[in-house]
């Protein structure tokens, strides 16, 4: 089992123990489809208290109510559409955590977002602010929303779903994501001090998810991965066996760009 002291270059073979995530209160962005969907399924299974972020109610219930039927946590959602929400819908997000009157144990930053891909001089102004807005500003809203609840918890993590696509036509998509990174990195190091939250990234690489398949149609899709093939790694970061592992950005497939 890999830790602090171990290579992590194969994490991927992780083997999680049974109640790895038992008692934890996990959020997740993005949880009604592609990883984000399946995490939750198995963070459910281990043992985690769920709260589910997306915009899509009818997918949340649907999803919180599969939970239901296999988990005896009381599972939760809160529909958000992270692409116009503004502060004041933050605001009302963090009070409604304060109500919940739990620590947060984990976040994972997952929801995404992109239109299409195209060349910088080809987007259009709402577009990009779009897609900047939900894969940039989104993340951090949440963790300013978290961070004081993680922070009473007795090991915090933070998980992004990052993406190396810093390559031609990934435009406001791939600008946003090394912004990610970037802010991953910077919290990782800010938030190592007394009552320290480990912050890591995930860059599952290509894998059969619908942002992937409608950007590439003409890829056959049993050539991905499937959302399952790459949980195990979020389930170490996300659990207690991943403690004192901060900044790293783990990829999946780290031959693979784009």
């Amino acid at each position: 089992m890999p830790t602090l002291h171990d290579d992590l270059s194969e994490l991927n073979r992780y083997e999680p123990k049974k109640g790895l995530l038992s008692n934890r209160n996990i959020i997740i962005s993005g949880a009604t489809d592609g990883i984000g969907k399946v995490l939750a399924i198995s963070c459910a299974k281990h043992g985690a208290e769920l709260l589910l972020l997306a915009k899509n109610e009818k997918k949340l219930t649907t999803i919180t109510q599969e939970l239901s039927s296999f988990s005896d946590a009381q599972h939760r959602f809160y529909p958000i559409d992270f692409s116009i929400a503004g502060e004041s819908d933050y605001t009302k997000f963090a009070e409604y955590l304060i109500e919940a009157n739990k620590p947060i144990d984990s976040i994972v930053l997952n929801a995404g977002y992109i239109k299409a891909l195209q060349g910088i001089r080809n987007f259009q102004l709402d577009t990009w602010l779009k897609t900047i807005t939900v894969n940039q500003h989104a993340p951090f809203m949440l963790l300013k929303c978290c961070i004081p609840l993680l922070e009473l918890s007795q090991d915090p993590s933070i998980v992004f779903s990052t993406h190396a696509c810093s390559k031609a036509y990934w435009g406001a998509y791939g600008v946003a994501k090394s912004a990610q990174l970037g802010m991953m990195k910077i919290l990782a190091n800010e938030l190592d001090g007394d009552k320290p939250i480990r912050v890591n990234g995930i860059d599952p690489s290509p894998v059969r998810t619908k942002l992937r398949l409608t950007n590439f149609p003409g890829i056959n899709p049993e050539d991905y991965a499937a959302p399952e093939d790459v949980i195990t790694p979020y389930l170490y970061f996300i659990g207690p066996d991943s403690k004192g592992v901060t900044g790293m950005n783990y990829k999946i497939n780290p031959k693979f760009i784009g």
